[in-house]
This record gives C-alpha cells, structure tokens and sequence, in this order.
C-alpha cells in the first residue's frame, strides 16, 4: 500500500525559483509544507497559489531550528526535503514516485539520495554527495547545527541507499553570492561566542575559501583537523582542500605535503591522487605524476563526503595523457587521452591533444 509523502521546504525571497521545484514534486507528494522566514517579495502567494501550506517562522540565525518547524508541520508518513533552488529531473521524479508506491514501509527509516550541487557550463555535474532524502516520520531524528545543518537519524535506523536518483542544486548567481556572505557571518559570529566544534571550523575554511581568503582558509582547516584528528571524512577533505588552496596560491611543495597527508588518511579515495598528480605536472614531475594518476584511475566512486564527479571520470586520464607527452611517450599519450574524451564534456581540447599527440608519434 503506497505511503502518504510531505514536502518539507524553508524559503525566503525564492520567488524567482518556487514555483519551479513546487510544479516538479506536485505529482510526487500528498502534502506541501512550506516555512516562509520573513520573504518580501511574492513567495507566499506563489507558494499559496500552488497548494502549499505556508507557515512563518522568525528567522533565529538558525537552519536546523527553521528545517525542525517544517518537518513539525509535517502529516505525512515520510518527508520529503528540499530547497526552493533544487530540482528534480521528469526521470528521477518518476524513480522516487515507484519508490514511495512500492519500495517506503515501516522497516525502512530513511533513504539516501546524490545530491548534485555543482554543475559546468554544459551541464555536467562537477561535485556531488550523498545525503538522507526521504525520511520515516515515526523514525525520530532531528535537524542539527544552526549552519550547513544535517539531519541526525537515531542510532540502528534501517537506511536505504538510492544513489541513482538525484536531486539538483542549481542556486541562482545572485542567490551564491547572498549565500556565501551570510554564511560566512554566521560562521563568524558562532566563532566569536566561542563556538570551537571541528564542524564549524571546517565549514569556515570552505567559506574563506570560497572568499578567496586561502590562508586563512588553510588555518582554519588545520583548526578543524586539531579538533577533530579521528574524523577521517572531514578530515581527509580538510587536507585535500587545503592543498588546493596551496595549489592557488602556488605554494606547491605545501601542496604536496598536504596531498600525501590526505592520502594516508584515505587512499581509496581519487581527490588528493588526481591534485598530487596535477601538481607534480606543473612542477615538470612526469614520472612522479604517472603513478599516482595511474591509481586515481582505478578508484571507485564513494557513498560518503563531497565527491568531484571529474575525478572518477575524465581527469586524470586527461594528465596522465599530457605526463606521457612529457616523457616523450605519444603512443601512451594518445591512449589515456582517448579514454579522457569518453567523459570530458569539453571534446575539442582531448581531439586537438590526440592530433597533436599522433603528429609526434608520425
């Protein structure tokens, strides 16, 4: 018997985005719970005028407490969550409608979806992640942390993993560069009370780095990994966002440093082999870099922390290719670069690479 769905959703000022995201899901589910935080433009009507149940929350400086009144008003047996700059592809609405028909019941508390949240010019996601999608109402669980706030499920829940359907995050530019500000004050004034958790410092290193302000970025990342040594996923992207942020600064023998640093923590993962990889190609490497390109080639995509889709993908096929045209191996070169073109959406760059590469060969 098909289970009762509710839409859980906070906005402010999306009237721009809404009714997307609302006309996508108003086949998919019984409810639409909308948590307005003090929108000024027409967001509620929009959201009214499209059959959500729109309530209005004080805005507290505080994500999990508004997401918390969402899911409060919520009479679904399971929620869905979802932002007003999400969407849903026709055919990923289609795979969680079976789900909800045939696949939610009651020994079952919480499905995982891909969240993609970064995508290029053409389209193509760049970083993706896993995350809870559907939740069990009569599960428990809460949202928690007043700033990039995660859903807390209650320990020995019964959790299913859907990668293959995804949500899409496609935030407006003018809503990045909103969002980037505030979180980056929130974070701030959590710091300044005294706020000294490992997630918080970590999340601040993302900000400042996205603020181009990389060393302090790296301090704050090397704050969150003395708080928090045992964390092995933060703290893996910790060192790997902190080398990154060397490579911007071309710092690049700090950026090794923090590479293999990253590597010992997880080795399994492809992010710290492919920018081991690409640095030790701008240092003129060849040989260094061939190795460990060779390994991120062979690395499964994780279920777990941020994944840069091109890293499992085109990428290093892409150096390795350019790291044999190094060494003077072409025939090598034209091979990596051929299994490059499979996935990179750019196609010219790899085609004129292989021409230029077959010409050397003769």
């Amino acid at each position: 018997m098909p289970v009762s769905l509710s839409l859980a959703m906070i906005v402010k000022n999306e009237e721009r985005v809404l009714g997307r995201i609302l006309s996508q899901v108003a086949g998919l589910c019984d409810e639409l719970v909308v948590v307005d935080t003090g929108s000024t433009d027409g967001t509620v009507a929009l959201a009214e005028s499209l059959g959500a149940k729109v309530f209005h929350f004080e805005w507290i400086d505080d994500f999990a407490a508004a997401r918390n009144e969402a899911f409060s008003h919520c009479t679904g047996d399971w929620i869905l969550w979802l932002d007003a700059d999400d969407l849903i592809t026709e055919a990923h609405c289609q795979q969680l409608l079976a789900l909800k028909q045939s696949g939610l019941n009651d020994q079952l508390d919480a499905v995982v979806c891909s969240y993609q949240i970064a995508f290029d010019a053409n389209g193509q996601c760049l970083i993706s992640m896993a995350r809870e999608r559907l939740l069990r109402r009569a599960a428990g669980g809460s949202w928690q942390f007043p700033i990039h706030e995660a859903f807390v499920l209650p320990e020995n829940t019964v959790i299913l993993e859907r990668l293959d359907i995804a949500i899409e995050h496609h935030k407006p530019p003018a809503y990045i560069e909103r969002s980037v500000d505030r979180n980056l004050n929130l974070l701030e004034a959590l710091i300044e009370r005294g706020d000294q958790s490992p997630r918080t410092w970590y999340y601040y290193g993302k900000e400042l780095r996205h603020h181009g302000r990389l060393a302090e970025a790296i301090a704050a990342f090397t704050r969150h990994l003395e708080l928090n040594a045992n964390e092995r996923i933060s703290g893996y992207q910790a060192m790997h966002l902190s080398m990154l942020c060397c490579m911007e600064l071309e710092r690049y023998e700090e950026a090794l440093s923090w590479g293999h640093r990253a590597l010992a923590s997880d080795g399994r993962r492809a992010e710290a082999l492919v920018s081991l990889g690409v640095v030790y190609y701008r240092l003129g490497a060849y040989a260094e870099a061939v190795p460990v390109l060779t390994a991120a080639t062979a690395c499964h995509k994780p279920n777990a922390g941020l994944i840069v889709e091109e890293d499992y993908s085109w990428k290093p096929y892409h150096y390795l290719s350019l790291c044999y045209e190094g060494l003077g191996d072409y025939a090598k070169a034209i091979e990596a670069a051929l299994k490059a073109y499979t996935g990179i959406p750019d196609k010219g760059v790899i085609r004129d690479n292989i021409i230029c590469f077959a010409r050397k060969l003769g």
